[in-house]
């Protein structure tokens, strides 16, 4: 019979951590001034003055729309499971 090999790790190599490339060159900060109409405020007030999370206008914009169209309080169509339909 073949004699079993023994694996081992090594747990002394340093571990290398690559910086992640962001996906697009977009603004977001919750401190950026947006003006909206003839009025200008950060834009994590106008995301309140609207009902919007933060998180919700951050992404928006990390898909690249318009400080405009992810400050809209309207809920988006959804085109990811469009297509998907139940069995049955």
């Amino acid at each position: 019979m073949d004699q079993m090999q023994q694996l081992s790790f090594d747990f002394t190599a340093p571990v290398v951590a690559l910086p992640r490339m962001p996906i697009r060159a977009t603004t977001c900060a919750a401190a950026t001034r947006v003006t909206l109409g003839c009025v200008t405020l950060p834009a994590l007030e106008w995301a309140m003055h609207r009902g919007l999370k933060w998180q919700t206008v951050k992404m928006r914009r990390l898909r690249g729309e318009t400080w405009e169209q992810a400050l809209s309080p309207e809920l988006r169509r959804s085109t990811f499971m469009s297509a998907w339909r139940m069995h049955g």
